[in-house]
C-alpha cells in the first residue's frame, strides 16, 4: 500500500501510506482506514461515512469535513438519506462576499476570531454554489490571517528572488521572448498567492544586433483595492444545519482542527 505521491511534509522521495481518522465530537476515536499512499482524499469519503454507519448505525451526526473533500458527487452523496454536514469551501468563492466582509455585524467568539451567518442565492450555471438548503458561515481569525500574510510574503520573496535571476539571465544573449514569458508563467504557477503582486513584462531588446531577444521589466506594485488583503485570514464553511447558531456551526467545524493535531502528536 506504500505508495509515492504529494507529499503535505515535502519528502516526494518517501513512501507513504493514508490514514483517515474518524473521532467523536468529544474527540473518542471511532475507527481508521488505512489507504494507498496515492490514495486522493476526496475519493475516500463514501467508504468512510458508509463504513461509520454499518458499524455504528445512521444517527443524527454531523459530518465535518475540510474543503479538499469537497466535490460534487461527495456533496449529492451526503445530502442522499439526510446526512448533515459542515464542510470547507473553496476559497474562490469568498469574492462574492467582500461587501458583507466588511460590514461590521461580526459575531465575536473569542478574541481575534469572528464569524457570521450568510445566504447566497444558487446562481445557475456555477456548480459550486450553494443549494437553497444551505447555509454559509463567513469566518475572520486573526491568527489566520497573519498565517495568510505570512505564506503571501515567503511566495512574493520568492517571486522576486526568480525574477532577479531571469532578469540577469536576459543579459546573455539567444533569450528567447516566448520561452521567458513561459519561464514566469511557470513562476507565478508555483507561486500563486504572491503573483498579484507583481507587474511584469517581456520586451525585445532595442538594439537591431539584439533583435528576436527578450528582456524583462517587472515592478512589485501595491494595489488600491486589494482584494487578497481583505481576504486574509478569511474562510468560508457551508452546511445544511439550520437548527444551530453561527458559534456552534464553527466550534464543530473547528473540531477538525483539533483531530488533526492529535492526529499529528
Amino acid at each position: 500500500m506504500a505508495q509515492r505521491d504529494y507529499s503535505r511534509d515535502q519528502r516526494g522521495d518517501c513512501k507513504q501510506v493514508c490514514i483517515a481518522l474518524i473521532v467523536t465530537q468529544c474527540g473518542m476515536q471511532l475507527g481508521y482506514e488505512v489507504f494507498a499512499g496515492n490514495t486522493a482524499d476526496v475519493t475516500t469519503v463514501q467508504q468512510i461515512v458508509e463504513g461509520i454507519e454499518e458499524k455504528y448505525g445512521k444517527s443524527n451526526r454531523i459530518w465535518g469535513m475540510d474543503r479538499v473533500m469537497t466535490s460534487a458527487d461527495n456533496l449529492q452523496f451526503l445530502r442522499q438519506e439526510n446526512r448533515r454536514y459542515i464542510i470547507g469551501t473553496n476559497k474562490s468563492l469568498l469574492k462574492k462576499f467582500e461587501q458583507e466582509s466588511l460590514k461590521e455585524n461580526w459575531n465575536t467568539i473569542r478574541d481575534g476570531l469572528e464569524v457570521k451567518l450568510c445566504s447566497l442565492p444558487s446562481e445557475e450555471g456555477e456548480s459550486d454554489m450553494p443549494e437553497s438548503s444551505e447555509i454559509l458561515i463567513l469566518c475572520r481569525s486573526r491568527d489566520r490571517k497573519l498565517k495568510d500574510q505570512g505564506i503571501v510574503q515567503r511566495a512574493a520573496d520568492k517571486n522576486a528572488a526568480r525574477l532577479t535571476t531571469m532578469t540577469e539571465r536576459c543579459e546573455k544573449p539567444n533569450r528567447d521572448p516566448l520561452l521567458v514569458s513561459r519561464e514566469i508563467g511557470r513562476l507565478f504557477g508555483q507561486n500563486t498567492r504572491g503573483s498579484h503582486l507583481f507587474d511584469v513584462k517581456v520586451v525585445p531588446k532595442d538594439s537591431d544586433k539584439n533583435k528576436g531577444y527578450a528582456k524583462i521589466e517587472w515592478q512589485k506594485i501595491k494595489l488600491a483595492t486589494d482584494w487578497h488583503e481583505l481576504s486574509n485570514g478569511c474562510y468560508l464553511l457551508r452546511t445544511n444545519v439550520m437548527d444551530r447558531t453561527d458559534e456552534e456551526l464553527w466550534k464543530a467545524y473547528i473540531q477538525l482542527t483539533e483531530s488533526e493535531d492529535a492526529f499529528r502528536i
